[in-house]
């Protein structure tokens, strides 16, 4: 009869840990893989198209980055870039104004049936298509539509107001069809605290609002970063809503792209795909930096 020797705590330790992180890898690989088997034959393709020289009705395999200086120095494309910058900031904080609200109201829903009510309202634009949304909006926002008419048996104007083919209808829009974006992160993160430390917070003299703003936002803060940059990205690359409640009036990079493609450009749509890219990127990655600087900050933990 043999005695197996148990095995060192160290080593069984270890024998976890690669146990883990060969189940990591192995259901993290395949998104991993076929991203980067699209994202890179997709963006060499882009870069290589963007220094190609357009001759007016063709592509000619000719490196002369014209496309870059003409994006560059045509003073309308700065002017787009704000103007789709300022479109995307003004409809994540909407979102986030409405947004936060309407989650913490569901996050406090007892009633199993109040709750699912809710779901269906707020994720109810998910349901529909975009361009259903948007040519419903069309129809609302219209002159002779349902807020104008509204407006008139209010006696708040004395004439229809301009709500469409401008960026206030855009931005109508897209803070209807983005708000389910922003709602769902911030949700996901108040279900999970613990009802325990509210109640802490109360036991030790915190009144309602003292509890809010000392125990649930710092601790939602997380979900609400998450859901400001997923809708940011998400309006930054709105192309259905622009173009069918912009009216051609309203100028973002996405619709330059199609128009560029559309007319064989090729090395322009290139420039601005790539542009869009770097924009969204560098914004991201920059609000990252000033979102873990700011937790170090009220960490203690800065300089």
């Amino acid at each position: 009869m043999t005695v197996e020797t148990p095995l060192p705590a160290t080593s069984m330790r270890s024998r976890g840990t690669w146990r883990s992180r060969a189940v990591v890898v192995g259901l993290v690989g395949p998104a991993v893989v076929y991203i980067l088997a699209l994202l890179a034959p997709a963006m060499a393709i882009l870069l290589v198209n963007s220094a190609y020289h357009f001759t007016g009705t063709a592509v000619q395999p000719v490196l002369t980055f014209e496309a870059y200086h003409r994006f560059f120095a045509d003073p309308f494309y700065g002017n787009v870039v704000t103007q789709e910058i300022r479109l995307a900031v003004v409809t994540t904080v909407l979102c986030v104004a409405i947004g936060y609200p309407a989650a913490y109201a569901i996050a406090k829903i007892r009633r199993p049936g109040w709750m699912i009510a809710a779901y269906i309202l707020i994720f109810s634009p998910l349901l529909t298509s975009t361009i259903v949304r948007a040519y419903g909006w069309v129809i609302i926002l219209a002159r002779r539509g349902l807020v104008n008419w509204l407006l008139a048996q209010l006696h708040v104007t004395n004439g229809p107001v301009l709500l469409v083919y401008n960026v206030t209808g855009v931005t109508i829009a897209l803070v209807h069809v983005l708000l389910p974006f922003t709602v769902f992160p911030i949700l996901s993160v108040l279900l999970r605290l613990d009802p325990a430390l509210r109640e802490a917070a109360a036991d030790l003299g915190a009144n309602r609002l003292q509890a809010f703003l000392r125990v649930t936002w710092p601790l939602s803060f997380p979900g609400l970063y998450a859901a400001a940059q997923l809708t940011f990205v998400l309006a930054m690359n709105a192309y259905v809503t622009p173009q069918l409640l912009g009216g051609g009036r309203v100028q973002v990079l996405p619709l330059l792209i199609y128009q560029n493609i559309s007319d064989l450009n090729w090395p322009l749509a290139a420039v601005e795909a790539i542009a869009l890219i770097a924009l969204v990127w560098g914004i991201i990655l920059s609000s990252n930096l000033l979102f873990r600087r700011s937790i170090a900050i009220a960490e203690g933990r800065s300089g």
